[in-house]
């Protein structure tokens, strides 16, 4: 763990995860741990503001806050980092699809000698994901990988007929954790896109050729074809990028980002 953020955030562990593709691109993924017997007026939260903290009290059960403010802490950590702005000092605000992003702030003569990174978080359970980048867009995702028949009702939501017949296919006992892969791999693609699961998640496919989606060494990464051509965005998704991600045992993880490469926001 980052020691500056050893120090000032005690209560989760935060660890960077080695994507080699990935980091090629300049792109960053950090897994986030939380203790749940953390208490929201601990001095790690100081850096919030006022609405993150809100909105951290309103959670009905103490884990869903402690994941919500434990997240936005590590954030707003990594984010000082890449900066040079205080994190309490950091303003976030939405771009035209609803996006978030970083905003000016009091230190924005300090910001803008530096690359504005783009960002997006995912958590579930005991976890949660913090995708970095300074030139690319990018998407993360994390899922419990529960392994009772609920995730069979879902897959009419997910699945292409691709998809579908792929893990149809596979041995029943693997069949749960290629619903989380494929699931993990569309959010992860969707939020990269930054278009959310609005169009559905039925209209492209991430199972094909020798993949199998059960993580094996050969097969890391989705393979994205498109089934619904009247689908606008189809031709964007084309031009991203995805990993399947080793996230912790129990657990489904992918991250995705743009393959062009951006000039960074100042």
């Amino acid at each position: 763990m980052n020691s500056t953020l050893a120090a000032a955030a005690p209560d989760f562990d935060l660890q960077p995860l080695a994507i080699p593709r990935a980091a090629a691109a300049g792109v960053e993924v950090f897994c986030v741990t939380f203790d749940f017997t953390a208490t929201l007026d601990h001095s790690a939260f100081a850096v919030l503001s006022d609405a993150e903290r809100a909105k951290a009290a309103r959670y009905l059960r103490h884990e869903d806050s402690v994941r919500h403010a434990a997240t936005r802490v590590a954030l707003r950590e990594l984010l000082a980092e890449r900066t040079g702005v205080a994190p309490a000092a950091l303003r976030f605000e939405q771009d035209a699809a609803g996006r978030p992003r970083l905003a000016a702030s009091a230190d924005s003569a300090q910001e803008a000698s530096h690359a504005w990174p783009d960002f997006n978080v995912s958590h579930s359970g005991q976890h949660a994901l913090i995708a970095l980048a300074a030139r690319r867009k990018v998407g993360v995702d994390i899922e419990v990988a529960r392994r009772d028949k609920k995730w069979q009702g879902l897959t009419p939501a997910v699945f292409a007929p691709r998809d579908e017949a792929w893990v149809a296919a596979l041995p029943e006992q693997q069949r749960a954790d290629a619903f989380y892969a494929v699931w993990t791999a569309k959010e992860a693609l969707l939020k990269a896109l930054g278009i959310g699961i609005g169009e559905g998640m039925t209209w492209f496919s991430v199972l094909s050729g020798n993949d199998n989606g059960n993580h094996n060494d050969d097969a890391r990464e989705p393979r994205v074809a498109v089934n619904d051509q009247r689908v606008r965005s189809g031709a964007a998704l084309l031009q991203l990028d995805a990993v399947w991600l080793q996230v912790p045992a129990g657990y489904a993880g992918c991250v995705a980002w743009s393959r062009e490469s951006e000039a960074p926001r100042a």
